[in-house]
């Protein structure tokens, strides 16, 4: 039976260092605003509630965990699954965790694999150890990376193998390598022949080193040719069409899982 496509939406908004009700007033705006657009999914940036901070203490994380709570509750009232990536596991070096609110949890969440050391990131944050899950957003089968982690195919390539149609990326992609982000991103939805909804931020934020960075707002759907479907550059609503009929269509034509598999490039798995 053909899988019906689903509207998504990103908002790749300004998010605040330690702001956590000033970022989840963002948050709920623009899943009122994906909802009634009509968006079955809508992804926020890395780190929505909190951004990036020298220090997460106790009170931070619990304000964090209620933030991706309430965001939770209203994203279910509403229909709208809602990815994104926070503090997850309690201080004072949290995951950077991915959450997929809205619905049923992820048992085992994905956390970042790959920290971002010429910020010192690994000073923030604990890394994670696993590859990432593949789950249901209604009739796609979505997996999800963290920023950094668009520099490592070896991280999106499992979930290709497990039939993955969408790879969601939330982010906080700094303005001089923007050519860069978009192009990771192009280049992971080809070579998976897999849709890639990517959402950085907007805005100025230190980071590591105390340097305000620039952020470019920007939103990006590519398709599973490596395309561009929409993309936004204003930190507004980004708004687009997932046909995982699309995939399905990309693999036929260039069968490469087939291929690689013939080839011995994926051993463990049947010929």
């Amino acid at each position: 039976m053909p899988q019906a496509p689903i509207l998504a939406a990103a908002l790749p908004f300004d998010v605040r260092p330690g702001e956590v009700e000033r970022n989840l007033e963002a948050a709920l705006a623009g899943l009122e605003q994906a909802a009634a657009a009509g968006a079955a999914l809508l992804l926020l940036p890395e780190k929505w509630p909190t951004s990036f901070l020298p220090r997460f203490d106790a009170a931070t994380c619990a304000a964090a965990a209620a933030a991706l709570e309430t965001v939770h509750a209203r994203a279910r009232r509403l229909g709208v699954r809602v990815v994104g990536s926070g503090p997850g596991g309690g201080p004072p070096r949290p995951f950077n965790e991915l959450h997929v609110l809205g619905g049923a949890r992820i048992e085992r969440p994905y956390r970042k694999r790959v920290l971002f050391s010429p910020t010192g990131e690994g000073r923030q944050c604990r890394p994670g150890g696993e590859l990432p899950p593949v789950f249901e957003l209604g009739s796609v089968r979505a997996a999800g990376v963290i920023c950094y982690d668009l520099r490592f195919p070896e991280l999106t390539r499992p979930p290709f193998r497990r039939g993955a149609e969408l790879l969601l990326v939330p982010a906080q992609w700094p303005t001089p390598r923007a050519p860069v982000f978009e192009l990771l991103v192009r280049a992971r939805a080809a070579e998976n022949q897999c849709w890639v909804l990517a959402c950085n931020r907007s805005g100025r934020a230190p980071l590591g080193d105390r340097r305000l960075l620039e952020f470019p707002g920007t939103a990006l759907l590519a398709d599973p040719l490596g395309g561009v479907a929409v993309r936004r550059d204003d930190g507004g609503l980004l708004l687009g069409e997932i046909d995982p009929a699309a995939a399905a269509e990309a693999r036929r034509l260039v069968p490469c899982a087939r291929d690689a598999r013939r080839a011995g490039l994926w051993p463990e798995d049947s010929v």
